[in-house]
């Protein structure tokens, strides 16, 4: 495989995207986890000359025009979003300390 892009966020399917590249093939992980994974450095890297690159889902420069599609309804975050917060200290720290956890809260919106 030229190109495989992992989100699951699981070890087992990380190592799998690793394992399936071909010569100069590239794994993209994407998925957000604290938990390791091993691969076998000449085998799976070195002998194809593959790389194993970190993706984010969005560009910095994407986010004013994503905000104001889901301003105007044209984009519906319902489905995706993990948890809802007051504009409070204590919940936001409540939040952001379920993220450094890898909770399942990895999509909060932070409401006024």
């Amino acid at each position: 495989m030229d190109v495989a892009l992992e989100l699951i966020r699981l070890p087992v399917t990380m190592r799998q995207a690793v394992g399936s590249l071909a010569i100069f093939g590239r794994a993209a992980l994407g998925g957000i986890t604290d938990q390791s994974f091993e691969i076998a450095p000449y085998h799976q890297m070195l002998n194809k000359e593959a790389e194993i690159i970190g993706v984010s889902d969005h560009l910095a420069q994407e986010l004013p025009l994503l905000l104001e599609w889901a301003r105007q309804g044209k984009l519906d975050l319902s489905a995706v979003i993990t948890r809802v917060v007051p504009l409070e200290a204590e919940a936001i720290n409540d939040a952001l300390d379920r993220l450094d956890r890898f909770s399942e809260d990895v999509r909060v919106v932070i409401r006024p």
